[in-house]
């Protein structure tokens, strides 16, 4: 106390010497006259900002000083106190904290809301627990799992995680569950997102089986947090996955495929093609995302199972083909294409266009070996008037040896799709399905710029907002394209750009979503490359 002595009456600079003094020291004594200094309710007062920070400082530095100031009947030290244990979990703050939060909680049993005087105090020692995580306090957070208050509701949850406590799993279920109704559906509250990430780290087959019947959640933001929780798991989900690749709903054998691809792993890779044997694919789209599923994981049985893709006739699902094989490419993928090419009919030219267009590089390289194979692939770029393609391949050409792709290199840099006029940002995580749209795009003289994911596409319009019209999938991953759609039209300088979502979904209630979100338009796969640019015309 007596370090404080006479405070008030020195200089500015005094002060901050001697607080500064009253730190590097470690002056214990003088915590009361600094709780004195803090009851100064003026945030412009200096002497008192510095005096809290001296104050936190030493109670950093001693875990006695804080768990006794947590039981002062000075709001300020109290405050500070719970400060420091949220930031240096003192175990020892325990029993402290419980007293404090049946105390408050006494006073007002009932609800501890948002607006009550003890609401902030009551949310700091939960937050204080919930770090500490002393098993004492766990029946807490399971009183507080349906809280209306969302952020003392999804504190609670997460916490649960953390306490990996299996006893909770039917409660968090149920949060996920009921987050379907039909009054519910359209948002995804924190609750939500908290139950779905508890219930990946309680991590038991019961939480995971549920997590896996809901991959076609109704919500696409829970959808897309149940989707990375599912993946961030890894191998060990895939028992609990697979089963929904034989489900009669289109929508889920999408989902089963889309994340087996996602976690990588060659099991899942195997399981595809066992389902596929079976007749799972009877559905274009689910076409679509098993070749496209195949390209991340390297597997003898979907590399035979892409062969067989090479005879597929629609555009887009071929570009998922020629895509997949790119990335496993070898010296028998190369020898297989050369071999259906070859033959030189209609198919053969098809295959061409889908190694154009999906800008397939490496499989460029080894097909421009056979000359007539390469100069097919040559007029094709040239056809595409697609600058950024023309580049991609003349840049590749350039990287091999022989007059030859030094010539076709300079004869592909000199095309020009001159100046275009319409402009469009286009946004889907499908490598494949990015190749088809600029393709379409390209052949209606329309340049396109690129995203794989709705935040991506963000941080491209902070800085080009001359976009025509925004083509954007619904589910992806990071975030999605109707959390993508609601922040467009909320941002002044961007929001009456035209937005056109595309989805595999066939449900009504999905395009409803879409729509109440701010989107001009839905689309639903499979369409043709002309049902796209009539889409595309009538919009810009």
């Amino acid at each position: 106390m007596d370090a404080l002595k006479n405070f008030a009456s020195k200089s500015f600079i005094e002060q901050v010497n001697l607080l500064q003094d009253v730190e590097k020291k470690k002056i214990y004594a003088a915590i009361p006259g600094l709780v004195d200094l803090c009851k100064k309710s003026d945030s412009f007062d200096q002497a008192a900002l510095m005096a809290e920070n001296t104050l936190r400082s030493l109670l950093l530095e001693n875990e006695a000083q804080t768990v006794k100031g947590l039981m002062s009947d000075n709001m300020n030290l109290k405050k500070i106190s719970l400060q420091v244990c949220c930031r240096k979990k003192y175990p020892s703050a325990t029993s402290a904290l419980l007293r404090l939060f049946s105390d408050l909680i006494s006073e007002q049993p009932s609800e501890l809301i948002s607006g009550h005087p003890h609401y902030n105090e009551g949310f700091a020692i939960l937050s204080a627990l919930s770090l500490i995580q002393p098993p004492e306090a766990l029946d807490i957070f399971r009183q507080y799992l349906e809280h209306s208050d969302s952020l003392i509701a999804s504190l609670s949850i997460e916490t649960i995680g953390h306490y990996k406590d299996v006893d909770s799993v039917d409660a968090l279920c149920k949060i996920v569950a009921d987050s379907e109704a039909d009054d519910c559906y359209e948002t995804c509250g924190l609750a939500v997102a908290s139950a779905v990430d508890a219930l990946a780290m309680i991590n038991t087959d019961k939480a995971i089986s549920f997590l896996a019947s809901k991959i076609h959640h109704r919500n696409p933001i829970a959808r897309r947090i149940i989707h990375d929780a599912l993946t961030r798991l890894g191998p060990e989900t895939i028992r609990f996955i697979a089963p929904f690749l034989s489900a009669d709903n289109t929508d889920l054998k999408i989902m089963a495929v889309t994340l087996l691809g996602a976690i990588g792993d060659k099991k899942g890779a195997d399981l595809i093609v066992d389902a596929v044997d079976k007749g799972i694919a009877d559905h274009p789209n689910v076409r679509f995302a098993v070749y496209d599923a195949l390209g991340q994981i390297f597997s003898m049985k979907g590399l035979v199972l892409l062969f067989d893709g090479l005879s597929e006739q629609d555009p887009s699902i071929l570009i998922a083909v020629i895509t997949s094989l790119n990335a496993q490419i070898n010296p028998g993928v190369a020898k297989k294409l050369k071999e259906v090419i070859g033959k030189g009919d209609d198919h053969a030219s098809r295959l061409i266009n889908a190694v154009v267009a999906s800008r397939a590089l490496s499989l460029f390289e080894s097909l421009y070996e056979d000359e007539t194979i390469g100069n097919k692939m040559i007029d094709a770029i040239v056809k595409s008037n697609d600058q950024g393609l023309c580049g991609a391949f003349s840049k590749k050409l350039k990287s091999m040896a022989g007059k030859r792709a030094a010539s076709d290199a300079d004869k592909i840099k000199s095309i020009s799709s001159g100046q275009l006029k319409k402009r469009i940002l286009i946004v889907d995580d499908s490598k494949s399905m990015l190749a088809f749209y600029c393709s379409v795009a390209s052949a209606m003289g329309i340049s396109v710029i690129t995203a794989e994911n709705g935040q991506q596409a963000l941080d491209i319009l902070e800085q080009d907002k001359s976009f025509d019209l925004i083509l954007t999938d619904l589910n992806m991953p990071v975030m999605t394209g109707i959390e993508l759609t609601r922040k467009v039209r909320a941002t002044s300088s961007v929001d009456k750009i035209p937005i056109v979502i595309v989805s595999t979904e066939s449900e009504r209630s999905q395009e409803q979503l879409a729509m109440k979100t701010g989107a001009d338009d839905f689309i639903k796969k499979p369409f043709t490359a002309d049902q796209l640019q009539d889409k595309i015309k009538r919009i810009i």
